[in-house]
């Protein structure tokens, strides 16, 4: 009885893990084409002849889509399932990118970009949906870190690839390949359709809560505490990865490189980070202390690099240390955004709070220019230290789980 139990516990791993390899490789390839499009702007350039200004209107499009869409498509994943919804958002991603290719002019991107948008906008609701229903309760945290490592490694090996692939056969082919590597993926989690799982009200015979009663539950306190979390910390987030290298130069004459290698440690740690983080939520159950130190140890590190001038060396090592504090904090988000949540209406939770993240991901670049074009680049350091220190605070306020019909 014993081995039978052990051969169906083996059994259940390596399903569970199918699924969220094919998941992961989803992720990864989402963050892959959105950290692609960047260095493709010169070959857009000089193809389409036009300015930067027009190429951001480009971008800014696909993110003005996402960002509306992420709660609609939450709402979808719960309804109908995010196998389907993230198989069709892989495939539209797929089409949007790859459609590129064959752009005669900037005007014919515009609509393809909408399109990238909208399927880009499938991914968190429909890969949290799956997730949390396929994968076993024990090991959801590592799941989650997993999932969020492969978006981190999707964006890492993006410009490389795509920089050597157009360097090959152009641009264009470039762009040809990743949309055709998209289109195996979907194929790939179409082949193990039985064994993925979500929680579709739509196949139940209890049709799930009513829409008046899913939007009250998404503006109850819970929620906006979470929107509020998401929104502050991808303000803060948003603020070291695209702010820090010019406020460290400005601020204390660091050199450009030893910069741009501090960022580059921040990053990766917060890579290695979010797996530490999702080990460590699936061993305890108090993930709002996790979360609470993660918060505020990276708010103390850098606020310290805006205080002191600190040696080359420890300055990559304290931005080191801030990124592995980074990345733990995630896994303890979406266990905590998990256990509050009723699990029929976990998309929809994660599509509300994803839209937060895209108001903060919006705004920091106002903020944080602003601040530098005041002279004033300790105050990059200082806003992102307050902003994780209230986000701890939203942690740390007291919370109830949420039900549909609250």
């Amino acid at each position: 009885m014993p081995q039978e139990d052990t051969s169906s516990d083996a059994a259940r791993y390596g399903q569970s893990m199918r699924i969220l390899a094919l998941i992961s490789v989803g992720h990864a390839l989402s963050n892959f084409y959105v950290l692609s499009l960047p260095p493709l702007l010169p070959f857009f350039k000089n193809d389409f002849v036009v300015s930067y200004t027009l190429l951001g209107t480009m971008l800014s499009l696909r993110t003005i889509v996402s960002g509306t869409l992420q709660m609609p498509i939450g709402f979808l994943a719960d309804r109908i399932g995010g196998k389907r919804v993230l198989i069709g958002g892989l495939m539209l991603m797929s089409l949007g990118f790859g459609g590129l290719a064959f752009a005669p002019s900037i005007w014919w991107c515009m609509p393809l970009m909408a399109l990238f948008g909208l399927g880009l906008a499938t991914v968190r609701p429909s890969n949290y949906t799956v997730i949390n229903a396929s994968i076993p309760p024990t090991w959801i945290g590592r799941a989650f870190g997993i999932n969020m490592f492969a978006g981190h490694a999707g964006r890492a090996i993006a410009p490389p690839i795509i920089i050597a692939l157009s360097a090959l056969w152009g641009w264009r082919v470039a762009v040809l390949v990743a949309a055709g590597i998209g289109i195996a993926i979907s194929v790939g989690i179409i082949s193990q359709w039985r064994i993925v799982r979500d929680d579709a009200t739509g196949k139940r015979k209890d049709p799930g809560p009513g829409i008046v009663a899913e939007v009250r539950m998404l503006a109850s306190k819970t929620a906006f505490l979470f929107f509020l979390f998401y929104t502050l910390n991808s303000l803060s987030n948003n603020g070291i990865n695209s702010f820090s290298v010019a406020a460290m130069t400005e601020l204390h004459g660091t050199p450009l490189g030893v910069a741009s290698s501090a960022l580059t440690g921040y990053l990766v740690a917060s890579a290695v980070g979010v797996l530490a983080g999702g080990f460590i939520v699936d061993k305890t159950s108090r993930h709002q202390l996790v979360a609470s130190i993660a918060l505020i140890a990276a708010a103390a590190l850098i606020a310290l690099i805006g205080a002191v001038s600190l040696p080359l060396v420890l300055l990559a090592m304290v931005m080191t240390v801030t990124g592995i504090f980074q990345g733990m904090l995630r896994p303890a988000r979406d266990m905590m955004l998990r256990a509050v949540m009723p699990r029929e209406s976990f998309g929809k939770a994660v599509g509300m709070v994803t839209t937060g993240a895209a108001i903060g991901g919006t705004a920091s670049p106002i903020v944080f220019g602003w601040i530098l074009d005041h002279g004033e680049p300790q105050w990059v350091f200082y806003i992102v230290g307050l902003g994780l220190l209230a986000v701890a605070a939203t942690v740390l306020a007291p919370k109830e789980k949420v039900g549909a019909a609250d």
